[in-house]
């Protein structure tokens, strides 16, 4: 069968989507979709509409026969998603769709030896401009292989360098062109595959984390709305300016402990457990930061006990035993049972600390011990301090 290349792209384009899986939807009632369809070819069969999983694998939606080599939809799709027209096993043609598409599509149907089969989709302003910034992204694709070929080719650092300042400029140029672009196709499909790969998260982070909150605002809860949702959120951890994700934990008492509940407070947050021994060499130098702001209600620490290696069952007896035997009270330590605050700060190494300002906004983080007392001491107070 002939792939169309489009379609691979689009499909590449997919987010890592290794945790969840889609419904293997048949024709059911959901968003409209009308195609009206020629064939510049006679090809006998009929004509698929598939709907792409993330694993590039496609589920029949509906089927068209041809007559007079022409062929129509009028149905309906699950959710808005990457879909395909497949012509007789003979021609692939890619389809990004939110639902409530009128499209018309002229195809080959079938390619010759001398010429590859082609096509043209026609009624989608969204699909228009995502292949407007396609072709925008393929030709800075060539013009950045040239430039790598330049650099590897340069003989002095001072050829080097004029090639860096021309990539730079470069990518400053691709980005002034193409996020407008981007921006003009708001919450659609096309746009949301189009924010994911095209864009920096460094450098456009502010306009991705924009379009997260457009999405739940107007209550898209569509698979790869819910997928960008998911992985601008994981990127976006940490990042200096982006919210801290809430949580609701207990102490050893059971009293309930909410970081919402600590707006207008700077939270130091700090991920520990009991046999982590960087952990506990950090805990002198963050009782001195605890002493020297204890009376300042406006400065908070919180200590998360996770990633212990006990049974849930025994957690907090474990944690309560071992604070209390060591002498560390003064943690008063929050239990972080199944890991998923943790996981949710993308915590992947233990101590972990984060700093969270006033309206709940990541102010500064690290990882390890420090290698003193002092050292960790010294960076609380820097970060509690820096900005008041």
């Amino acid at each position: 069968m002939k792939k169309n290349l489009l379609l691979v792209f689009f499909v590449s384009l997919c987010l890592a989507c290794n945790s969840q899986s889609q419904k293997n939807d048949t024709k059911a009632s959901g968003l409209s979709l009308n195609i009206t369809g020629k064939l510049n070819n006679a090809v006998a069969g009929k004509v698929y509409l598939e709907k792409m999983n993330e694993r590039n694998i496609a589920t029949k939606i509906d089927s068209s026969a041809t007559s007079s080599n022409a062929f129509s939809f009028k149905t309906t799709i699950p959710e808005p998603g990457i879909y395909q027209l497949n012509v007789a096993d003979q021609q692939i043609i890619g389809l990004i769709l939110d639902g409530g598409e009128n499209l018309t599509v002229t195809a080959d149907g079938v390619a010759t030896p001398e010429k590859a089969a082609t096509f043209k989709v026609e009624g989608s302003k969204t699909m228009d401009k995502f292949n407007e910034i396609m072709a925008q992204m393929q030709q800075f694709g060539q013009a950045r292989s040239v430039l790598e070929g330049k650099f590897q080719a340069a003989k002095t650092e001072k050829d080097r360098e004029a090639i860096r300042k021309e990539y730079q400029a470069a990518e400053l140029s691709r980005g002034q062109a193409v996020l407008p672009k981007i921006k003009e196709l708001g919450t659609s499909m096309a746009g949301i595959i189009a924010a994911n790969n095209f864009l920096n998260p460094e450098t456009d982070g502010a306009y991705m984390m924009e379009l997260v909150q457009k999405l739940k605002d107007e209550g898209k809860n569509h698979f790869y709305a819910n997928i960008f949702i998911q992985e601008v959120n994981r990127k976006s951890i940490g990042t200096i300016g982006t919210p801290a994700p809430d949580f609701e934990l207990v102490d050893l008492n059971g009293k309930k402990v909410k970081l919402s509940d600590q707006k207008g407070k700077t939270v130091i947050i700090d991920f520990w457990a009991t046999w982590c021994g960087p952990c506990i060499s950090s805990f002198p130098g963050m009782k001195m930061a605890i002493d020297k702001y204890k009376d300042n209600p406006k400065v908070v620490f919180l200590f998360v006990n996770t990633f212990e290696r006990v049974p849930q069952d025994n957690w907090k007896d474990h944690v309560n035993k071992f604070v209390t035997q060591r002498g560390y009270a003064y943690l008063n330590p929050i239990l972080d049972f199944n890991n998923q605050t943790a996981i949710s700060y993308g915590v992947e190494g233990i101590p972990a600390k984060f700093c969270i300002d006033k309206d709940g906004k990541f102010k500064n983080k690290s990882a390890g011990y420090l290698g003193s007392s002092q050292a960790v001491y010294d960076e609380m107070v820097k970060w509690v301090e820096e900005g008041e």
